[in-house]
């Protein structure tokens, strides 16, 4: 591992201007006094303190609308063993509970202990103290990396079974909007990314939901729309794939005859005769 940065700010009373930026490492920031609002991901997140958000490499990242006085630390690091970071969907689901976070609370504490000990090394690194050892810092973080990997597993092995309330609000959410955006290009990953959640817990709920995957609905939109241009226009089939949001006319046919048992082409000639 590698520390690029290590560093820290406080932001007092009348400032108006904002923090952050992209670049290619991993990031740990700790907000350690006041509020904000982070731009990360296409989302917001309120910023509250104590909290942690990790953010991954060349992902966009800000902190805006402050409320002073705002004090916060990052480290951007290189890992090295990617497999050690968490991963995009893991961080997203990391930042979204970081809202509600009570470091003080059993699951969380030791979390907090490790963050303090890190705050405590960033001291002596500004006051120069021989105490200051970039080794411990970075056995500091590899150890929060991996605190975070297990309350992620525990919490989510602990939330398997679906909240009915709760999956329903997001997935009819995700299906309105699939609905109105259908045409345009849409994959499992920007779905997760919408509503902050892991990709294979959204697979399962919408699919516990519909009886389908967020995928499947997709695509029965996109042939719904298919076959509207197909009996109501002299568009061309390559011309409706692209309308109907399928990047590929291979892909538009296959799955078209799939479902219907027949080439769109050949669908429009039967229908016509």
């Amino acid at each position: 591992m590698h520390i690029r940065t290590f560093n820290r700010h406080t932001f007092h009373s009348g400032y108006k201007g904002k923090s952050g930026g992209i670049h290619p490492f991993f990031e740990m920031l700790y907000i350690a006094q006041g509020t904000a609002v982070l731009e990360w991901m296409g989302g917001e997140y309120e910023v509250p303190s104590p909290s942690l958000y990790v953010l991954t490499p060349n992902t966009p990242h800000r902190l805006v609308r402050f409320q002073t006085p705002f004090s916060f630390w990052y480290i951007e690091m290189d890992i090295g063993d990617q497999e050690a970071c968490p991963s995009a969907e893991q961080a997203i689901y990391w930042n979204r509970l970081q809202k509600e976070a009570d470091y003080s609370s059993e699951e969380l504490r030791p979390i907090k202990q490790t963050l303090d000990a890190l705050s405590l090394s960033l001291e002596y690194k500004y006051r120069g103290s021989a105490d200051y050892d970039d080794e411990i810092v970075k056995l500091d973080v590899m150890k929060t990396i991996r605190l975070i990997h297990n309350y992620l597993r525990n919490r989510l092995h602990a939330s398997a079974e679906p909240n009915d309330k709760a999956n329903r609000e997001f997935i009819q959410t995700l299906m309105r909007h699939m609905e109105t955006s259908y045409y345009e290009p849409i994959d499992l990953t920007a779905l997760s990314n919408r509503v902050h959640l892991n990709s294979s817990y959204l697979v399962r709920a919408f699919k516990s939901e519909t009886g389908i995957t967020p995928m499947q609905y997709l695509n029965k939109l996109r042939l719904s729309a298919a076959i509207s241009y197909l009996v109501n226009t002299e568009m061309g089939v390559q011309q409706i794939a692209e309308a109907t949001g399928f990047n590929s006319i291979h892909y538009f046919s296959r799955l078209f005859k799939r479902k219907y048992g027949m080439s769109p082409q050949q669908w429009r000639l039967a229908q016509r005769k």
